[in-house]
């Protein structure tokens, strides 16, 4: 048996895999893989691991790795794979959300640092510009309260969740839209269920964190905005494309909304002349959102076993044909 490995993996999970008697082929360049690499190092798999989300295995590439059984995510994203043509197939499809701590923590310190402005207020410290300190310093820095404010968190799965409890930690009101409710994670979190038009119109802060799809592509959009407070914070951890970024520059730059912070972008690596950076009341960080050394080994090896277990004719633990039913 052989799994091939898009980019390089934890040598915890590598070690699993071997253990466990099966090969491990990896493309050995941290990058995405050009179309033909990657078809041409599933052709005779009978797993693949997807370290990133650029490869994309659509019906071309199942057609290319007829051993296929289980394509395993390291990660929750699955935009880059055919659910539908996986099932079809008998081909099973897993992640691994194993980090949802993590990128909620990521996600608050973003939230919180697009609306104090910290990275600007470091690159002035660091400047030399301490000297300069006074009220004027007060007004250039002049920023938003977190604690006892509305927080509303679209998409209320384990990050979200997560989003919610430390937003109680600062007092903050939860509110939060969902396709389905809630009840007992209403009772346990404190929060409280709206739809979106009243999420957006009474929050705070807007924290995305639902899946890229395209019923949700692109959803915070102008029209979107234009039903927000004037003084918002919308922070974006999910996926790129969920916002518009036309519409969000456009809001930023004319003072429709207070801030944005962004983990995550349409086009990535994001382009050095997308407008959204030459903002001041922005905050972003490069797609960092499981970027912890102990959350990327546990991602790696959840990966790694669900492979395992699925090419032992095992059912396995995360996987998506599974949930989708």
């Amino acid at each position: 048996m052989k799994v091939f490995i898009t980019q390089p993996l934890e040598q915890e999970a590598i070690t699993m895999l071997e253990n466990a008697g099966i090969e491990t082929v990896c493309s050995g360049v941290s990058r995405p893989l050009t179309r033909g690499e990657f078809l041409d190092g599933i052709k005779d798999a009978d797993g693949v691991i997807f370290v990133w989300h650029t490869e994309e295995l659509d019906k071309e590439a199942f057609d290319h790795a007829p051993k296929l059984k289980i394509a395993a995510r390291r990660g929750v994203g699955y935009d880059n794979i055919d659910i539908e043509e996986a099932a079809r197939r008998g081909v099973d499809v897993t992640v691994t959300p194993v980090h949802t701590h993590t990128i909620a923590d990521l996600t608050f310190g973003l939230m919180i640092n697009a609306a104090r402005k910290l990275h600007h207020a470091d690159a002035f410290v660091r400047g030399g510009h301490w000297t300069e300190a006074g009220t004027w310093v007060a007004q250039r820095f002049m920023g938003f309260d977190v604690s006892y404010k509305t927080i509303g968190i679209i998409g209320f799965g384990k990050i979200g969740k997560h989003m919610a409890k430390r937003a109680r930690g600062f007092d903050m009101e939860v509110l939060y839209s969902d396709v389905i409710r809630q009840p007992e994670a209403e009772k346990e979190l404190g929060a409280t269920f709206v739809s979106l038009d009243e999420l957006y119109a009474r929050a705070d802060f807007i924290s995305v964190n639902c899946a890229l799809t395209e019923k949700t592509r692109r959803m915070i959009d102008a029209k979107a905005i234009a039903k927000m407070k004037e003084t918002a914070v919308i922070v974006l951890s999910a996926r790129g494309g969920i916002v518009d970024e036309e519409a969000l520059y456009q809001a930023l730059s004319t003072g429709k909304l207070g801030a944005a912070g962004l983990d995550v972008f349409e086009e990535e690596p994001v382009s050095p002349d997308n407008p959204l950076l030459k903002l001041e009341n922005t905050a972003f960080s490069p797609h960092l959102g499981t970027s912890v050394m102990e959350t990327r080994i546990r991602m790696a090896t959840t990966a790694a076993e669900d492979v395992i277990r699925v090419l032992n004719q095992q059912e396995p633990i995360y996987s998506l044909l599974k949930r989708a039913g």
